[in-house]
């Protein structure tokens, strides 16, 4: 009797890891690719990095700020097509059209121009 318990209990431990090992696999096969986009903003003139800029990624949630070396960084992206937006005070808004992501271009940077 135990060794027809233990037969049993074994088969469905062996039953269970399997359909977890499949969907797994599965949820794998689905899973899109992630990016990152970086750069940098700067100063059109000037050449100088520009604090505290708003990048938005059109399309996406996702907004970043330019630390103090004017970069940014937008992680978890897909890849495809968006519009990249940067404004900041006294500057001219900043609208890039059509940016085609992908692993070979991971990396756009901004100059800025003075409003007059």
């Amino acid at each position: 009797m135990k060794a027809l318990l233990f037969t049993v209990l074994f088969t469905v431990l062996i039953s269970f890891s399997f359909a977890a090992e499949k969907q797994t696999k599965e949820e794998s096969k689905t899973e899109v690719t992630t990016l990152s986009l970086s750069g940098q903003v700067m100063d059109k003139v000037s050449h100088e990095a520009l604090v505290g800029v708003k990048v938005c990624l059109e399309g996406t949630d996702k907004v970043a700020y330019t630390d103090f070396d004017g970069n940014y960084q937008f992680n978890g992206v897909a890849a495809g097509q968006y519009n990249l937006t940067a404004s900041y005070i006294s500057y001219e808004e900043s609208k890039m059209e059509n940016i085609q992501l992908s692993l070979k271009k991971s990396e756009l940077n901004i100059s800025l121009e003075v409003v007059d």
